[in-house]
């Protein structure tokens, strides 16, 4: 039986505005200007027998066109290829665009096809994405990074970690690295308070 082939492959590029810039310590050090938008590339596959798998990848402050110009140039090569052998096509196009390097922007861009590949795969096999790739765990434990960034005040923080305990999430993860190392373990000291001393808090 012939193997499936790719026939489609539709590339696009979505930013994301952020309501409100978002801080760390690389931007109060003036390493980098606060966090305003995200931008998403979004991979779509589409094969001879009809299969779909969409996959995605994002940058953050910089990067997200030169993503989107390299994923664009060497989509081409896709055509006609076996979706199964994603190991194969993945180094194929690291070839493809190896005069611009095999890290950074260059594998950023090749993700969100990495992924769209993973997903058909995983839909093709009717099966959850963890269970193809062999997961023995219903459920793991998680924690909420996005809640605690050194622009909100305490209050906010405190706020959004408690939305987060209530929603299921196990444990909390704020931002430090303030000017004055103090304001930070003011902060922590704050947040250690709010959550009471059993659940996991973790700093960035």
């Amino acid at each position: 039986m012939a193997a499936d082939r790719i026939r489609h492959v539709t590339l696009s590029s979505v930013t994301l505005p952020l309501d409100v810039p978002v801080s760390d310590a690389k931007v109060l050090t003036g390493r980098q200007k606060p966090m305003t938008e995200v931008v998403f590339l979004f991979a779509e596959i589409t094969t001879d027998e009809g299969r779909h798998g969409t996959g995605f990848s994002y940058s953050k402050r910089a990067g997200g066109p030169a993503q989107y110009a390299h994923a664009k140039e060497v989509a081409e090569n896709l055509l006609g290829r076996d979706p199964s052998d994603i190991g194969r096509v993945y180094d194929m196009l690291l070839w493809a665009g190896a005069s611009v390097g095999r890290s950074g922007v260059a594998t950023q861009a090749l993700a969100a096809v990495d992924v769209a590949l993973w997903d058909l795969k995983a839909r093709r096999a009717n099966l959850p994405l963890a269970k193809l790739l062999g997961s023995y765990r219903d459920a793991v434990r998680t924690y909420n990074t996005s809640g605690g960034f050194l622009h909100a005040p305490i209050e906010e923080v405190k706020e959004r970690a408690t939305e987060s305990i209530a929603s299921g999430i196990g444990g909390v993860k704020i931002k430090v690295g303030q000017p004055d190392m103090r304001e930070d373990l003011r902060r922590l000291a704050a947040v250690r308070e709010h959550l009471g001393a059993d659940v996991p808090l973790m700093v960035d």
